[in-house]
């Protein structure tokens, strides 16, 4: 081979580039200048994507996300019409897949209105085939977000999925993953109907509870603050042991139980010491106040203790065969008076110690604090009067000249 001819004196050029390792495809010149491009049919080259179709020459998109583990995503746009859109077709095999769809933005478009930048997440799980079907949950974040979700099976393991959304839910975002098994088609405009498809399966709402979502007093089971019906004991502060319709506070057997109609029990480490009904307060032990009793309304009766006093007093009623009722006024030393009622129904009045009085009475009988009685002994007069009208009042004695003088005369 001459050198002047640069190797185009070599007979056989196929075969002298299979020796130097040099490959059976023409080439040119590696560099970014037109003709400088590797040309051939190599599969390699012929079946590479092309960077100007930013992805859009790839045969199958979803699977080609689906291997870098990227998300699949699209745009869904839904009518100004609050009510029904068939967001899906689902293939769904038994035993068992999974697909979730998960939505960016909410019904309405309003500057300062939060809750429209919502979340909506679908999740959709195949049964066991026993039976057949799926089960599909809606998750709410937000008063914007999808209100509902249900599916109708239109023949095998395939599934239309419906949501109820508000109206003015445009270009939403949709992220969407499923099982290797499973398949997921979304609709960028998707079929809407007002009223839930008759044919359809209702799934499963929750609410993820938030500071914008926040939960109500039934959500929560719990009684409203303006008032309501609590069924069950209640304890505060404590388990409730006296059951029922009853309250506990702070013991579990001290409270407040429903102990018939009308009737309220008062109980103390379970023992029932009174009631309430609509005759009024019932108490089986004793009533202790560091203030007054009074009974009555507008004019009061009041038994009350000024705690100044060196002994103890006891106003009791008791009685017996012989002594029917006695009401009786006791101290610490022994007993003051009391108020007999006698079995022939006559009453005895009895002090035990001296009576202190400016007029005593009995019948029509008068007993004054000078000593002076009156009563029908006396002609309905005075003692003293009596006396005077009836004995010598003067009595003279003297010489024979003498006047002797009888009753006054």
């Amino acid at each position: 081979m001459q050198k002047d001819q640069n190797l185009a004196d070599v007979n056989d050029k196929a075969q002298a580039r299979q020796s130097l390792q040099l490959g059976d495809s023409a080439t040119r010149n590696v560099g970014t200048t037109q003709g400088t491009v590797a040309a051939g049919d190599d599969s390699r080259i012929t079946g590479a994507l092309q960077k100007s179709q930013n992805g859009g020459d790839i045969p199958d998109k979803k699977q080609f996300a689906r291997t870098i583990g990227a998300v699949t995503s699209t745009n869904i746009t839904f009518n100004n019409a609050s009510g029904w859109y068939k967001i899906a077709t689902v293939v769904m095999p038994q035993a068992t897949s999974t697909a979730v769809i998960k939505l960016y933005g909410g019904a309405g478009f309003n500057v300062g209105l939060f809750e429209q930048a919502a979340i909506s997440e679908l999740v959709l799980r195949a049964g066991n085939g026993s039976p057949v079907g799926i089960t599909a949950t809606l998750w709410r974040r937000s008063p914007t977000s999808a209100n509902e979700v249900a599916w109708v099976n239109t023949s095998g393991d395939t599934y239309d999925i419906y949501i109820n959304i508000g109206q003015h839910a445009y270009w939403l975002i949709a992220q969407y993953d499923y099982t290797g098994n499973a398949n997921v088609t979304l609709y960028s405009t998707p079929e809407y109907s007002s009223v839930q498809p008759g044919n359809s399966t209702s799934g499963q709402t929750y609410t993820l509870f938030n500071s914008l979502m926040k939960p109500t007093y039934e959500d929560v089971g719990a009684l409203p603050i303006t008032g309501g019906q609590l069924n069950g004991p209640l304890g505060i502060g404590t388990d409730n042991a006296l059951g029922g319709n009853s309250i506990v506070l702070g013991d579990n057997d001290t409270g407040f139980k429903q102990d018939g109609d009308g009737i309220l029990g008062i109980y103390a480490n379970n023992a029932r010491v009174g009631y309430i009904d609509n005759s009024g307060l019932h108490l089986s032990v004793d009533v202790l106040t560091n203030g007054g009793i009074r009974a009555g309304d507008g004019k009061r009766l009041s038994l009350t203790s000024n705690n100044n006093s060196t002994m103890t007093a006891t106003f009791n009623l008791w009685g017996d065969a012989n002594r029917p009722t006695v009401i009786e006024l006791d101290d610490d030393q022994g007993w003051h008076l009391y108020s007999q009622r006698n079995p022939d129904g006559s009453i005895v009045f009895t002090v035990n110690g001296d009576i202190t009085a400016n007029t005593l009475r009995a019948g029509g009988a008068i007993y004054q604090n000078n000593g002076d009685i009156f009563g029908s002994v006396w002609g309905n007069s005075w003692l003293s009067l009596w006396i005077n009208n009836n004995f010598v009042a003067d009595v003279q004695l003297g010489a024979g000249t003498s006047v002797v003088t009888w009753n006054n005369a």
